[in-house]
């Protein structure tokens, strides 16, 4: 009985051992960081303004939109499934830019020992409740993973472009989506434009090729017109 016990204890440290979580890798933690920081953010953002042009399968419709200072979008379109779209487009992208303030380190760890993978090495987020992961390459925030409860998907960046400060705006990109089974529900092709206006990268066009799981595609763009920071701001 004594025996058994103690094969009983061995058995259940090695399972213990094998479904402990990784720890925090020093390394890992910092490659996630200094890409953070290479990316270019807004940094006393005062919002702006623009005309606005969007155009779905052909359809185009002209308003205005506005940007105030803590990203919030406001938009002079006709309600429809246009302007939906265009606002959360633009909330996203104007999301992606805004100073965070750093903020501290999150704790990463590798997940292999492969560093010559053509998309970066590849982290992960300890404890993340998204099982955020990512690959990293020359500074750069190359793929996002994360995992909800009925999906997961993966942004995969194909290029960047850097500002006036060296910093990295994103160009082009690929967003895959996969349902619960892993079953491809989508995958969205983006591309970017950006101009400088005073101190700050503002969007100048979005373009948006989808093909869903239906084997439907279409397409849908942004266009930002006479783009000017509030007044008195970014000077």
């Amino acid at each position: 009985m004594k025996r058994l016990s103690w094969a009983f204890l061995a058995l259940a440290a090695l399972a213990a051992d094998r479904d402990a979580k990784p720890e925090v890798d020093p390394a890992a933690t910092k490659l996630l960081a200094d890409a953070r920081a290479a990316r270019a953010v807004w940094k006393d953002f005062p919002g702006f303004t623009a005309d606005l042009e969007t155009n779905i399968d052909g359809k185009a419709v002209k308003g205005r939109v506005a940007v105030d200072s803590k990203g919030d979008v406001a938009l002079q379109l006709p309600e429809d499934g246009a302007a939906h779209w265009a606002k959360g487009t633009l909330a996203s992208v104007v999301g992606h830019r805004l100073d965070d303030g750093g903020g501290s380190d999150t704790p990463c760890a590798f997940e292999d020992d492969n560093a010559d993978h053509p998309l970066g090495r590849a982290v992960h987020v300890l404890s993340d409740e998204f099982h955020s992961s990512y690959r990293i390459r020359d500074r750069q925030v190359i793929v996002v993973n994360r995992e909800m409860k009925e999906a997961r998907f993966s942004i995969t960046v194909l290029e960047n472009e850097t500002n006036k400060e060296g910093k990295f705006l994103p160009a082009c990109f690929v967003v895959n989506t996969w349902d619960k089974a892993g079953a491809l529900t989508s995958s969205e092709a983006h591309r970017q434009t950006w101009k400088r206006v005073g101190a700050f990268d503002l969007p100048e066009s979005v373009l948006v090729a989808t093909a869903g799981a239906d084997g439907k595609q279409e397409a849908r763009s942004l266009k930002l017109s006479n783009l000017q920071l509030v007044a008195g701001a970014g000077k």
